[in-house]
């Protein structure tokens, strides 16, 4: 038989998923420009040759700095590559934050296909600096807990797409919102993250698009997808 799951005590939940971490960080001007050649270095690697190509030993051909230096700041080749990745999500938290702006009084349907979009985008981005890494690392490359507060994925949707349904009140008709703000906020991500390894090919296409803002809407609006009971 099986056992039932105990929820954890309060205050006890397990700390977020973190990238591979850096030694320590330049504060001078040429460990700066060491580390930046580095990630440079890298990203040209990643770009020209792929995945399979780099090691810290090619990253020091590639940058010019010693193999010995490289080691200082970073233990291996993922915290290298875990630097691409913060300064992406730092960029795209800035999109994401205009983008919230601008969807300011536009109908459910418009604002979900903007949200869902930006996520595959972004997703797509991050999947091909480097699929391994991406796909390894997915727990932790999430744009809407990036550098925010949450603890875990509940108190992300309970804090972003549960405040974006209650704007939406008029519009939605499922009662259970908080259960559709966590199937939108997390469920939908897994299904982006299954097909990156499963059918990479099908994310640019509009039918996937299509597909994710019909599952979104079939959340949101339940009636729609399984009909109305028949009448006695």
């Amino acid at each position: 038989m099986h056992k039932k799951r105990t929820p954890s005590p309060a205050g006890s939940a397990p700390a977020p998923a973190q990238l591979p971490t850096p030694r320590k960080h330049p504060h001078q001007q040429r460990s700066r420009a060491l580390v930046e050649a580095v990630a440079e270095a890298c990203l040209r690697i990643l770009d020209e040759e792929g995945d399979a190509a780099l090691t810290v030993a090619r990253i020091a051909e590639v940058s010019g700095a010693g193999v010995g230096s490289i080691y200082q700041y970073f233990p291996n080749k993922d915290a290298i590559v875990a630097m691409l990745y913060e300064r992406v999500l730092d960029q795209e938290t800035e999109h994401l934050l205009q983008m919230r702006e601008g969807l300011v009084g536009v109908p459910l349907a418009t604002a979900l296909r903007e949200i869902l979009a930006n996520i595959v985008r972004v997703e797509l981005r991050l999947y091909q600096l480097n699929a391994d890494f991406h796909l390894r690392h997915h727990a932790a490359l999430h744009l809407g807990m990036w550098r925010g507060p949450y603890r875990t994925a509940l108190e992300f949707t309970d804090a972003t797409w549960l405040p974006l349904l209650q704007m939406y009140a008029h519009e939605i008709r499922t009662p259970h919102p908080a259960l559709a703000a966590y199937l939108l906020g997390q469920g939908l991500r897994s299904v982006i993250r299954s097909a990156l390894q499963d059918l990479p090919e099908q994310l640019e296409s509009p039918a996937f698009l299509d597909s994710l803002v019909a599952m979104a809407i079939g959340c949101l609006r339940p009636e729609q997808t399984l009909g109305k009971p028949e009448a006695a």
